[in-house]
């Protein structure tokens, strides 16, 4: 972190500069490589009373410049041993080419022969690998065993006996099946196209984690990156973060559509449902989660070395041994958050608490029909209003702020990320406009099948897309202006701004579901989005193990561009969707298989 010097010409601007912390980077916070062995002989080659001159003792230091040692193995013994050695070294550097000084911490040593003994936890993945290979084995040579001359026609149906169909769960074949398989169901046909959403919304997350990890991995050309904060249609890729509300949306319109078809078959809802359906999902997708995050917690770090490997993957080892029990009770968007494991898993643990209250909306909705209005005023008003004031109340901006300087330790310490990206109740906003748009769309789809195809509404779907990118680059305002707060204006610009996205994705839902565009219908029914849609969660549970490996591997200093970060972009989708589709069919779907074939009926009843 370089020493402040207004007698320096270079410091001020410096400072001038970094000021900017919306679109600059801090230009006084450097992250340096060293070799030990070249900085020890130069300090061999200084007399005593240089080398005193040139160290540097820490000074106050008004932001987060380093990663806390106990993310690493050994580094407060690294420290003891080469901290000073490399503080004067940095200084002799920055003494010759600038005529400046700062002060130097280790944030992390790696060498040659640096390795990762095998422990307990090891083992054990490689065990419960091997388990559930031999499931899969053994499963599908059994339902071979049983297929007669039925041929591909056995895989695909369920048999009559319960206990053989359970012994089937984790068969391949069937599991194959599965995922490409069509629904006959008239509802589940006429929403199939969400299927490509969801797969085109998971691409669009992983741009915006490629660029997220461009910057946290460090690159030559800081200016270029910058450059991109004073372009408008940079920020549809800057403010790219508010495109998981699709996801919100979407996971909110599922839940009411199938909650109310299910209910319709039933005399009565009771309140133990809510529990009942919490715990189900939970048993569904946990397995397919844990084993991603065991495989972060052991094998990751083994897999590469390099002088960036430590950084991301040794961190995620100790942070997924750590607080692995916060992943696992889907808390981990409260708890721990400046120390996660599977970073992109916040999400889950959103998306599983906001189940939960669109759960409580629905069976109250259900009970007491005559406040179906009521209910979901409050419930829509509560949406606008907690956002709000967490705004209001903390000082900030209409929209999340992507900063560069967040962008380097990937959020985890940056306050706007903690308080208002990624808890429930911030988000809550478009996960209900989903909820609701669902048990509309459920009590018009029943009544009428045509749709309302006026000339209006047509204008309006088609203007959802270039209002979606206007809204994006309407975000430009907060990056080039510092507004008094706290501010009422500001407050409600953030929640209206961002469940926005509740009322383009309805109109764009309703249009595709009523076929304004026949063209767009074809390409969005397309049958390869359907096995692609639905190996989406084990993808996404999957895509950050490889930007890891591919960003973080590197032994060299990358160059931004749209050609390298694109090319990074398809690599990390391909592979994910690889891995996805493995864990799918040997967890995914065969916990799915036994959970419909020992518990429906459990559920049922309730």
């Amino acid at each position: 972190v370089i020493k402040p010097d207004q007698e320096s010409t270079l410091w001020r601007l410096i400072e001038n500069f970094s000021n900017d912390t919306k679109r600059h980077f801090r230009h006084d916070h450097l992250d340096r490589g060293f070799c030990i062995e070249r900085c020890r002989q130069l300090v061999q080659s200084l007399d005593v009373q240089t080398a005193e001159e040139l160290y540097v003792g820490k000074f106050d230091i008004p932001f987060q410049y380093i990663i806390h040692a106990d993310a690493f193995n050994n580094v407060s013994s690294d420290r003891e041993r080469y901290g000073r050695l490399i503080n004067i070294c940095q200084n002799y550097a920055l003494r010759q080419q600038y005529n400046l000084s700062g002060y130097t911490e280790i944030e992390y040593c790696t060498g040659p022969k640096r390795s990762m003994p095998l422990d307990g936890l090891d083992i054990s993945f490689l065990v419960i690998t091997a388990l559930i290979a031999l499931l899969v084995i053994s499963s599908t040579w059994y339902d071979h065993y049983t297929s007669k001359q039925l041929g591909n026609e056995h895989y695909k149906k369920d048999l009559p006996c319960r206990k053989t169909m359970v012994l089937t769960s984790f068969s391949l074949v069937r599991n194959w099946y599965r995922l490409v398989s069509r629904s006959k169901d008239q509802l589940n046909e006429d929403l199939k196209f969400f299927q490509a959403i969801r797969f085109f919304t998971f691409c669009l997350v992983v741009v915006g984690h490629c660029g997220d990890l461009f910057t946290a991995t460090s690159f030559a050309n800081t200016q270029d990156r910058e450059a991109e904060y004073y372009n408008p249609l940079a920020h549809m890729l800057i403010n790219g973060s508010i495109i998981v509300q699709s996801f919100f949306e979407m996971s909110g319109f599922l839940l009411s559509i199938h909650f109310c078809t299910t209910q319709a078959k039933m005399k009565r809802v009771s309140w133990a449902a809510i529990f009942v359906t919490v715990a189900y999902r939970y048993i569904r997708l946990t397995p397919a989660y844990g084993f991603i995050l065991l495989l972060h917690a052991t094998w990751l770090p083994k897999l590469q070395d390099g002088p960036l490997w430590p950084r991301g993957a040794e961190v995620e080892r100790n942070f997924c041994r750590r607080n692995w029990w916060t992943n696992l009770l889907y808390v981990n968007n409260y708890v721990n958050a400046d120390e996660p494991c599977l970073q992109q898993a916040w999400y889950l643990a959103c998306d599983y608490q906001l189940f939960t209250v669109g759960l409580i909306i629905l069976v109250a909705v259900t009970k007491y029909k005559k406040y179906v209005v009521h209910i979901f005023s409050i419930s829509g008003v509560v949406a606008i209003l907690i956002p709000a004031l967490v705004v209001y109340f903390n000082h900030f901006d209409g929209v999340f702020v992507v900063t560069l300087q967040a962008e380097r330790f990937i959020y985890w310490f940056d306050e706007m990320y903690h308080k208002i990206y990624i808890p429930f109740h911030t988000n809550i906003g478009c996960y209900i406009g989903g909820v609701l748009y669902g048990y509309l769309y459920y009590r018009v789809r029943t009544s009428d099948n045509k749709g309302n195809r006026s000339g209006f509404l047509k204008f309006l779907w088609y203007m959802t897309i270039p209002c979606g990118a206007l809204t994006l680059m309407l975000s430009m305002i907060f990056y080039s202006n510092n507004f008094e707060k706290p501010s009422i204006w500001i407050s409600l610009f953030f929640p209206l701004h961002k469940n926005a996205w509740a009322l383009f994705g309805a109109i764009v839902l309703y249009g595709i579901i009523y076929n304004y565009n026949r063209f767009i219908k074809s390409v969005v029914n397309f049958p390869i989005f359907v096995p692609l849609g639905r190996l989406t969660y084990c993808a996404y549970i999957s895509h950050v193990f490889f930007l890891k490996n591919f960003f973080y591997g590197t032994r060299d200093i990358a160059y931004f561009s749209h050609v390298s970060m694109y090319t990074k972009v398809i690599s990390v989708i391909v592979a994910s969707y690889i891995l996805g589709a493995i864990v799918a069919l040997t967890l995914e779907f065969p916990i799915s298989a036994l959970q419909k074939h020992l518990l429906s009926k459990q559920l049922g009843k309730q």
